[in-house]
């Protein structure tokens, strides 16, 4: 059959349902989304129908309509499945109706929360209610301020969680997000800011295990357990971690700092695996390069006070050829049953691995091919 012809000024998009244009409308900015109602008469209704609110700045609404909530009223979509209100003027603009924005979005039952500042007026704010919203899924908050947490938190369907503000939050704080957010499977927390040092924390929670991450310009840690063994509000109690026992510990040392690895691994000396890696001579060779912060560090043996590990049935090594700890990390594992020895010829490259049975103390060599597992869980891309 001869394919139908078209006519030219037949008008095929608003022969669409209204739930496909909105779904469409969906993926514009609401300044542009709002624009489309200059179109047609249908084209006004559908503008304050849309279900997903994406504000990059405020000021057009609020001059308009004098307030958020009015604008939010005159919104007739019954629930909104996300809202983001992002700010990249210079000058301080968006932040002081953050707060009317956030209540009034909760009560439309939001869903995807995502507010981002690039300048705040206040130092601290405050977004109580989103802390207890029964429908949020994920929630993004992102700028120069520091953030109050409210003691009352309720978020039964959170799943995503991402803080990147000034605020160094209380270990309350932290464990009251957790514990209030039982369907939580990330939490990502940055509480330094622009010029900050780096220093960031990730937790995910999974059916098949729980991690926490833990980054900054000194080293790397990740602790990970099986899902039935909770250690998330123990670990994040940041002066001891005497209860963190079940669990496998990935250590990577980047830069020596005098007396931090001698507390780091005291709070690790109760786990029962322990991955340690420590490419000395690339630290050297490195610092004497960065002049600007040399002066910062002070390099120090690592192995002068190692902790003993009572605990410690698995550990493995990974350093360059010669390191003495190879010889001085097991005698302080009195439970070692599995050792493995991996030497590195340069900071990301394995050249030999060993494994060894430890029993009563005597270690018997694993003859079988030592596959080389790379060092760290498969979710340590987790810079955001």
């Amino acid at each position: 059959m001869p394919s139908e012809k078209i006519n030219s000024g037949e008008d095929r998009i608003s022969e669409l349902p209204d739930d496909v244009l909105c779904y469409i409308l969906s993926f514009l900015t609401t300044k542009e989304a709002i624009a489309t109602s200059l179109l047609s008469k249908r084209w006004t209704r559908l503008s304050s129908m849309f279900p997903s609110l994406r504000i990059h700045c405020s000021q057009p609404i609020i001059r308009h309509h004098g307030h958020a909530h009015i604008f939010l009223a005159s919104h007739t979509a019954q629930k909104i499945t996300s809202f983001h209100l992002q700010c990249d003027r210079d000058e301080v603009c968006c932040s002081q109706y953050a707060n009317e924005w956030v209540s009034g979005v909760v009560a439309k039952k939001v869903e995807n929360l995502n507010i981002s500042f690039c300048k705040a007026h206040a130092r601290r704010l405050s977004f109580c209610t989103s802390f207890t919203c029964s429908t949020l899924v994920t929630l993004n908050i992102q700028g120069p301020f520091h953030l109050f947490i409210p003691s009352s938190v309720h978020l039964p369907n959170l799943k995503t969680m991402h803080l990147r503000v000034k605020s160094c939050l209380p270990h309350s704080n932290l464990c009251n997000l957790i514990s209030e957010s039982p369907a939580l499977e990330l939490f990502y927390y940055r509480p330094k800011f622009f010029d900050q040092p780096l220093d960031e924390m990730k937790i995910v929670l999974s059916s098949e295990h729980r991690q926490v991450f833990y980054n900054n310009w000194l080293c790397q840690l990740c602790i990970e357990s099986d899902p039935d063994y909770d250690f998330i509000s123990d670990v994040m109690e940041l002066r001891t971690w005497p209860n963190i026992v079940k669990v496998k510990a990935y250590v990577t040392v980047r830069f020596e700092s005098t007396g931090y690895f001698d507390r780091m691994l005291r709070k690790l000396r109760n786990v029962e695996s322990l991955y340690f890696k420590y490419f000395r001579l690339w630290v050297d060779h490195y610092l004497l390069q960065v002049n600007d912060i040399v002066e910062l560090l002070q390099v120090n043996d690592i192995v002068e006070e190692l902790p003993q590990f009572n605990n410690l049935v698995e550990l493995r090594l990974l350093l360059r050829r010669n390191d003495v700890l190879f010889e001085k990390f097991p005698s302080k594992c009195p439970k070692l049953k599995v050792l493995e020895f991996s030497i590195m010829e340069n900071q990301n490259c394995i050249s030999e691995s060993y494994r060894f049975h430890v029993r009563d103390g005597v270690r018997e060599r694993d003859l079988s091919d030592v596959h080389l597992q790379p060092y760290l869980p498969q979710a340590q891309t987790f810079l955001l």
